[in-house]
């Protein structure tokens, strides 16, 4: 099993590049086939998801810190989310990227980072940090764009996707 995590790319990143980044660190290597896990896709409408699985290059810690490296010098703040697997590296980032990582998320197995549930609970902490897509927390409001006044936020809307697109597949099990 190990050697079929390790097979593929090491990091996936998709998502358009102005948008609100989210850094996952995955221990457990899904993303195999150099695309993101089916539940985290229609996030990338609105977000920028680089998934880095852990077990796919030797040098993998490098290639994380490559990728906050790259954020950092363009001043791109990154949300993180991790299995909790990944111990206590994740602590370490942190402190390290202080300046870049806004928020830390760890989930516990036996639920995977592309369980529903869990992108899910990611976007209930972006929210609650003030995050949306190609809106910036400290910007002044647009006249009418008021967050009162929005009909609806890109990453609720991302979201309803995601419930949309699991429903459809529930719904493909169930009918056979």
């Amino acid at each position: 099993m190990e050697e079929a995590r390790s097979a593929g790319p090491s990091v996936v990143s998709t998502g358009p590049a102005d948008a609100p980044v989210v850094v996952v660190l995955d221990p457990a290597g899904v993303a195999i086939h150099g695309e993101l896990p089916a539940t985290w896709r229609p996030l990338t409408d609105h977000l920028h998801v680089t998934w880095c699985r852990l077990p796919a290059a030797d040098e993998s810690w490098s290639e994380v810190e490559r990728v906050f490296d790259d954020c950092a010098q363009r001043g791109v703040p990154v949300h993180l989310v991790a299995g909790a697997a990944a111990g206590a590296r994740v602590g370490e980032l942190a402190t390290k990227y202080d300046g870049t990582i806004r928020s830390v998320q760890t989930f516990a197995a036996p639920i995977p980072l592309g369980h529903p549930e869990v992108v899910l609970e990611v976007l209930r902490e972006l929210l609650g940090h003030g995050v949306d897509a190609g809106v910036d927390p400290g910007a002044q409001p647009v006249p009418g764009m008021e967050p009162e006044n929005r009909s609806s936020s890109l990453l609720g809307d991302a979201a309803s996707a995601l419930r949309q697109s699991v429903r459809g597949l529930f719904d493909r099990l169930r009918d056979g």
